[in-house]
């Protein structure tokens, strides 16, 4: 079995621009011919999907008569993965094979063994172009088939780039002219990983955020990139989800995955601030205000009913749904569009890069070879003061300063959730899980306000531009769950206050 570590980048394209796009990679200069195969291949995991929650792909693929048995291991990196290969008699596997890989203890144990087996296949036609870019030959190539997983087909069209030798710097090159001058959508997902989101019936569906597993040994510049990689994969995990399917749920967990991921780049500030950190900050912001325009008007699309039904005129109930229906549907149709557009696209491929190649990785702080448990105590640390110090007398605060406490909590429970489980990051575990939550619960009710606030804003301007509407019941004076509007944000300001003060009396740090 040969072992190697394969260096590459997937772009998805749609059917109509295939062509436009083969016909831009096959004009590089000195590009070889293309070259066709059929490539099937079949993927094994246990029903409980062992081998994918452990990090690991197994599969067998099929070449003419060729098959070659591949073993994955997933590594904190969107461009790389660990692999080792082995030529097999046939389409099963062949355990044998595997006994000098890192999967070998997972594949010992009499469980694993036993329920071993087909999970999905994956059948493509691949075109591909040998390429010579900046001191670096890049197979490019392109696929377009399938993946069926219990009776259910997801369609394949992409790009692979993968570096065979050289610099990666001249694959990261050639792709980000590639990007900028066709509709290129930058994927962290492998089929491998798409085909097991097929089989769970996980494909399309909001996926809530992944749980992390920091090592304690990690410096502080290993922990980034682990936050970073785990928090940019979630969104995308999620993106089909509002991009295809239009699922609610999906845009609430892409827009948590990205809260994440700037608040990790806030918390590393000292370790990664470089001159493109500034420039991706100010873009994950634009990408932010996107997910929370859409956010705001499926929160509010919810409460319709109960809105429409408090207008006694069903003309009037009509004329709301409808003026409701098209924010709502505008605020949605925004944020595809700004992820298919080439500012989208190029902050994605940018992100990806960055965090693999950014200047940030040469740049000498004092501390980014250190330990993060001392490095990230003493930010929390300094976040947690800055919260208290903005919490002063919240219950007076007016609306756009009570707002800046809101984030704050946000910030400073998205922080602390990533090293919830590292020991030596707080004096007191106990108090660190109670901080989590008392941010969890101020940053609830701060926000079960702001909903109702944007609430009563939306009907106010339905108000004002339709007049007639304001001969009925004016619905903004009553909240969500039925009680007056005023009453309600009483009740909510009035447990954010609670919170606040326990957040005030421990000391985790």
């Amino acid at each position: 079995m040969t072992q190697g570590l394969e260096t590459e980048l997937k772009f998805l394209i749609s059917e109509d621009n295939l062509q436009n796009i083969k016909s831009l990679v096959s004009s590089v200069k000195g590009a070889s011919p293309s070259h066709r195969q059929h490539l099937k291949a079949l993927y094994f995991d246990t029903q409980k999907q062992d081998l994918w929650k452990s990090g690991f792909t197994l599969r067998v693929r099929t070449n003419g008569k060729s098959h070659v048995q591949t073993v994955k291991r997933i590594v904190s990196s969107h461009v790389q993965r660990q692999e080792w290969e082995a030529e097999v008699k046939g389409t099963s596997v062949e355990l044998e094979q595997i006994k000098n890989t890192p999967l070998a203890p997972l594949i010992a144990k009499p469980r694993i063994r036993r329920d071993l087996g087909p999970a999905f296949k994956i059948d493509i036609e691949r075109t591909s172009w040998m390429l010579d870019a900046e001191a670096a030959q890049i197979e490019a190539s392109f696929d377009r088939g399938f993946i069926e997983a219990n009776d259910k087909r997801l369609s394949v069209c992409e790009l692979e780039l993968e570096l065979k030798r050289g610099d990666r710097l001249g694959l990261f090159a050639l792709a980000r002219t590639f990007v900028s001058r066709a509709p290129l959508h930058p994927s962290l997902l492998s089929k491998g990983e798409r085909g097991h989101l097929l089989a769970q019936g996980q494909w399309g569906h909001a996926i809530k955020v992944s749980g992390l597993h920091l090592e304690r040994e990690m410096t502080s510049r290993q922990a980034f990139q682990k936050i970073f990689h785990t928090c940019l994969h979630d969104f995308q995990l999620n993106q089909s989800g509002f991009v295809e399917f239009n699922e609610a749920e999906a845009v609430h967990q892409a827009r948590i995955a990205i809260r994440r991921l700037r608040a990790a780049m806030v918390l590393f500030r000292p370790l990664v601030s470089d001159l493109e950190y500034r420039k991706l900050l100010g873009e994950l912001k634009w990408l932010a205000g996107l997910l929370g325009a859409a956010r705001d008007m499926d929160v509010l699309a919810e409460s319709l009913p109960l809105l429409a039904a408090q207008i006694q005129a069903s003309t009037q109930a009509g004329e709301l749904t409808a003026h409701l229906e098209a924010k709502h549907h505008f605020a949605h149709q925004a944020l595809v569009e700004a992820l298919e557009s080439e500012r989208g696209r190029m902050l994605l491929f940018d992100l990806a890069i960055w965090i693999e190649d950014g200047k940030w990785h040469s740049q000498v702080s004092g501390s980014e070879n250190d330990l993060m448990t001392q490095f990230v105590r003493a930010r929390l640390k300094k976040r947690r003061k800055k919260l208290v110090e903005q919490g002063t007398d919240l219950i007076n605060l007016p609306p756009h300063e009570r707002h800046q406490v809101r984030i704050e909590a946000k910030k400073l429970r998205y922080m602390a959730e990533f090293f919830l489980d590292v020991r030596g990051v707080a004096k007191d575990p106990k108090q660190f899980k109670q901080l989590i939550d008392y941010c969890e619960s101020l940053q609830g009710a701060l926000g079960e306000i702001r909903d109702e606030e944007e609430r009563v804003a939306f009907m106010e301007a339905e108000a004002a531009e339709n007049p007639a509407n304001a001969t009925a019941p004016f619905p903004g004076s009553f909240a969500a769950d039925g009680s007056d509007s005023e009453s309600f944000i009483k009740k909510q300001l009035q447990r954010a206050v609670r919170s606040y003060k326990k957040l005030v009396r421990i000391q985790p740090f």
